[in-house]
């Protein structure tokens, strides 16, 4: 009898030692398989709502989720790196990270040094204005100062060509230069007419986006020109065009900007 509790009890031990040794195994295989995956490395200011900010200490935004969805359809990890607006060509440019997620604009002037992805979003060049004001059009700002943010946007450069006797004070971050508007230090706030739409519905701003645009560029994520930045590149088109397929792209549009922007994109 002892010798037969004595075999069960072995028996019981040996079960549970296989359990136990068949998790950590399938644990580490899972890690392992995890760690294997190629990295994507991303810069990103990581402070213009909606497109790439923090929330709850994580970062998040339409061109953040973008990359994440891209990279996972293509089978990649990201790693995402916050720095400031205005050096981060320069992490591009030195190797630290791959491609920029930042609502990029793929200018004429940035393509003359970076290739650029399939687009993805359609960067028009807007400014808002509270309500009740008199500005109804572009050209009402003139000898005006408006505010945005980040001294390398794109906005500056059209709105500068567009029309020089606009005013434009630069602030270091988004929230800012939103908050200058509010606060009446400017009498405008200049970025794209998704992100301005974006802003006014979630602060709910008595703003208007006012007419006319002072140009466009279309919105894609830019790599080195290099061997490893046109590998990297393909990679990345080939997964804009499976989560365009299947209506991730879309879904991530209407979750930061309340309809599908990407509609606009010709």
């Amino acid at each position: 009898m002892k010798k037969h509790r004595y075999g069960l009890w072995i028996t019981v031990i040996v079960v549970i030692i296989a359990i136990i040794g068949g998790a950590f195994w399938a644990n580490g295989r899972k890690k392992a398989s995890s760690s294997t995956k190629p990295t994507i490395n991303i810069a990103t200011a990581g402070t213009i709502f909606p497109n790439a900010y923090r929330q709850n200490h994580k970062l998040v935004g339409y061109d953040v989720d973008v990359a994440k969805a891209v990279a996972k359809a293509e089978g990649y990890k990201t790693k995402f790196t916050v720095t400031d607006f205005d050096g981060i060509f320069g992490q591009v440019d030195s190797g630290r990270v791959d491609t920029v997620a930042n609502d990029i604009g793929a200018t004429q002037e940035r393509k003359q040094k970076y290739i650029f992805t399939t687009p993805y979003n359609n960067e028009t060049t807007n400014i808002a204005a509270k309500k009740g004001t008199s500005y109804q059009n572009l050209k009402d700002f003139e000898g005006k100062t408006v505010a945005t943010s980040g001294a390398g946007n794109n906005f500056i450069t059209t709105l500068k060509k567009y029309d020089p006797k606009i005013k434009i004070k630069v602030y270091e971050t988004r929230d800012q230069a939103t908050q200058a508007l509010i606060t009446g230090r400017v009498d405008g706030l200049l970025y794209s007419r998704a992100t301005l739409s974006a802003i006014i519905k979630k602060q709910n701003l008595n703003w208007h986006v006012v007419k006319d645009s002072a140009g466009q560029a279309l919105v894609a994520y830019p790599f080195k020109n290099d061997t490893h930045g046109k590998k990297l590149r393909k990679v990345f088109n080939k997964g804009l065009a499976k989560i365009t397929k299947d209506g991730t792209l879309n879904k991530i549009s209407t979750k930061y900007f309340g309809y599908n922007i990407t509609s606009q994109i010709k």
